[in-house]
């Protein structure tokens, strides 16, 4: 008799906010909220700078937490038109990040943008979940909290 494995033995239990964390960046840790009726992932980036390096498209962002501060330089993938909630159109450059969030870490593709007055400075959309995650929306910060 074979025993049925259990929904946390093959995904990943994760709340409707999370700490993401860049581990090419001394894991700096993001505060984001986990949006499935978003496709793709936002990131808050200041001061972006675009520019040629090895005849290829880079650019260069800040990223801010509490008193952190750091510098990410990377290639520029391409741009894209994103249709907000409120239906307005935006232009954003795509980048691609290695993310942690819990016990994973993987690369995907972030759009920049400005969300300085959101609560939370990257949104997490399906396409970088992908199918390893099971989403809690009654729970918060199920992989752990930022300095614990």
């Amino acid at each position: 008799m074979s025993k049925k494995k259990n929904l946390s033995d093959r995904f990943t239990l994760i709340g409707w906010r999370e700490w993401i964390y860049l581990p090419s960046y001394k894991n700096f840790p993001i505060k984001a909220k986990i949006d499935t009726g978003a496709r793709t992932s936002a990131l808050h980036a200041g001061s972006v700078t675009e520019y040629k390096k090895d005849g290829q498209n880079w650019v260069k962002f800040e990223l801010e937490y509490n008193n952190l501060k750091i510098d990410v330089n990377t290639k520029l993938l391409r741009y894209i038109k994103i249709i907000n909630s409120f239906g307005g159109t935006e232009i954003r450059p795509v980048v691609n990040l290695k993310i942690k969030l819990g016990d994973h870490a993987w690369d995907t593709s972030v759009t920049l943008t400005k969300r300085a007055k959101l609560t939370y400075p990257m949104l997490v959309g399906r396409n970088t979940l992908k199918k390893e995650y099971v989403i809690h929306s009654n729970k918060s910060y199920l992989t752990g909290r930022y300095g614990c």
